[in-house]
């Protein structure tokens, strides 16, 4: 029986595409479809169709409905404000958490 072996490669990269969540989002509540924490009169999670850290309502929507890239429905799709606006959805997005009092290393 012959070996069957796979590898397999991944490249990495990086690049600043702003930060649009930490100033309407910081110290938020998750907010979803059935449970509105969020500081907007309507239910964020609802109009823009995903669980987030909804403020009033958002710069980010990692959680939105993937509309396979540019859209004219607005911020309702996996968006990120400072990268691609609120009329594109991304492709892929990744989040890492980490406790807050772990610093980045300069």
């Amino acid at each position: 029986m012959p070996l069957l072996s796979s590898v397999f490669f991944h490249k990495y990269f990086s690049f600043l595409s702003g930060d649009s969540i930490n100033y309407k989002h910081d110290n938020q509540k998750f907010s979803t479809k059935d449970r509105d924490n969020d500081r907007h009169k309507n239910s964020c999670a609802n109009v823009y169709k995903g669980g987030w850290w909804y403020n009033a309502c958002h710069d980010s929507n990692l959680n939105g409905v993937y509309h396979g890239g540019p859209h004219e429905s607005l911020a309702d799709g996996v968006n990120w404000k400072s990268f691609r606006g609120h009329k594109e959805s991304l492709d892929t997005t990744e989040m890492k958490i980490r406790p807050k009092s772990i610093r980045k290393k300069n």
